[in-house]
């Protein structure tokens, strides 16, 4: 059955959205479970995240669906953006991004970063999509940037 195409609403998160983020954040990675994929605790410390750095949650009438976590400091950087299946195919995954550039562009950021791992393909094809240029590998880590212009 299709769902209907919903705009999500993207907005800072608050300390109340920690659990549902973590829910979304472990839905979402859950589809690559059966990969054998090593990967961090990809939900852990949300509720600090929250607390610490500009944390924005994707949310739908569904609830949310999505967030992410971008670290501002020498540098501007994903640390997670992440879409739950309910949310899939909607374009919720790039108006986060969307977001994150912004609001690194408006804190003074020519740049912004991150890291992957190899074995997220469609992570990969989603972040060279958006512009994103491949920087340097180590290990199963891709890392990555893209020019705030």
């Amino acid at each position: 059955m299709l769902r209907p195409m919903q705009r999500p609403v993207i907005r800072p998160a608050h300390r109340r959205d920690a659990a549902a983020l973590t829910r979304a954040i472990d839905a979402a990675y859950a589809i690559y479970a059966g990969r054998g994929l090593s990967l961090p605790p990809v939900s852990d410390g949300v509720a600090e995240a929250i607390a610490e750095t500009p944390v924005f949650v994707a949310e739908t009438g569904a609830g949310v669906v999505g967030g992410l976590i971008l670290r501002l400091g020498d540098t501007a950087k994903i640390e997670n953006i992440a879409v739950a299946p309910d949310g899939a195919g909607q374009g919720i995954g790039g108006e986060l991004m969307k977001m994150a550039e912004d609001v690194a562009r408006q804190a003074g950021y020519d740049r912004l970063t991150l890291a992957t791992h190899a074995g997220l393909t469609e992570t990969l094809r989603f972040y060279a999509r958006l512009g994103w240029t491949e920087t340097g590998r180590e290990g199963d880590r891709v890392f990555l940037a893209r020019r705030l212009d």
